[in-house]
């Protein structure tokens, strides 16, 4: 019987962690690096380290098909000085770390995922792709710039990279859905602000299959992991509570969300800012969305929740 090739998951122990575990766990042999104790629960490994150092972990990369680098702070917090310090430097210290151990490998991964974000983009009209080269101001868009930065940095000839600017990731057991669910079944769910705001979305199933999806293919670059249809907050929210039959939903105007910030320890500016692209690069590469339409996303998510 052939053996498994190895995957790595530095940074998967979170939402769209779990589900890349589940989903090539029975066609790879996963390693989840972890910065709790070594172990294995069933066919997965998790290996220790501290996502700033090299040490017994970087045993696992070697030999590897794929190593997929999800490390860092969550951004569901208070932008505050030292905040921001640790949100970049939890990125970029484990992608440099992880990039020396690449380097110092005799058989490295043979692709290389790491995060990134949308939030680079500027705001406009049309919704950007990959090859825009003009960018946000802010602290998010610096911090996304920074990561790339970090990635692409050093000559890894025999490791295929790929950066995923990754949108708002959809599922019904974690994330930002659930609070969604929520809310709207309370008769909150109403726009935020003025409700204009854009937002880039992925069903969950769909991004663990352009991963799987960019594998199988050999691809390389910049991806940016969202439909073809970015929606205002206030057309979500509308899509949400027509899918779950809740007549109305009290809108959160923008004065309240900043208040309502300070008490819940998160960014304002995660609620209120757009962000709009689309996925030109997996539609040039014939990938298929199995949930394009928001409509059809909500409706399987909450048949499944």
């Amino acid at each position: 019987m052939e053996s498994k090739g190895k995957m790595i998951i530095a940074g998967g122990s979170g939402f769209f962690g779990n589900h890349l575990v589940e989903y090539f766990k029975s066609n790879y042999q996963v390693i989840v690096l972890t910065r709790g104790k070594s172990y294995a629960e069933g066919s997965v490994k998790f290996e220790h380290w501290d996502a700033e150092t090299k040490g017994d972990w970087v045993n696992a990369l070697n030999g590897a098909e794929v190593l997929i680098n999800l490390t860092g702070k969550s951004i569901n917090c208070r932008f505050t000085a030292e905040n921001k310090k640790t949100l970049l430097s939890s990125r970029i210290n484990s992608t440099n770390v992880l990039a020396e151990a690449i380097e110092s490998l005799e058989n490295p991964p043979k692709i290389w995922f790491n995060a990134s974000a949308g939030a680079m983009y500027k705001v406009k009209s049309e919704p950007n792709t990959e090859e825009e080269k003009e960018y946000n101001d802010g602290f998010l868009s610096e911090m996304a710039l920074a990561w790339e930065k970090a990635f692409f940095a050093k000559d890894l000839p025999h490791t295929k990279r790929v950066a995923i600017r990754i949108s708002l990731i959809l599922g019904d057991d974690g994330g930002v859905f659930p609070v969604w669910k929520k809310i709207t079944s309370l008769l909150m769910g109403g726009k935020a602000g003025n409700g204009k705001q854009k937002i880039a979305w992925m069903h969950v199933d769909d991004a663990l299959r352009a991963v799987d999806f960019i594998i199988k293919n050999n691809l390389e670059g910049v991806f940016n992991f969202s439909t073809n249809q970015p929606v205002s907050n206030k057309e979500l929210m509308r899509t949400l509570r027509f899918q779950m039959n809740i007549p109305f939903g009290l809108p959160a105007p923008e004065f309240g969300i900043k208040l309502g910030s300070i008490f819940l320890q998160t960014e304002p500016s995660l609620l209120l800012d757009s962000v709009n692209f689309i996925p030109e690069k997996l539609n040039e590469n014939g990938f298929h969305f199995k949930y394009d339409q928001l409509s059809l996303a909500i409706n399987n998510l909450i048949k499944n929740g």
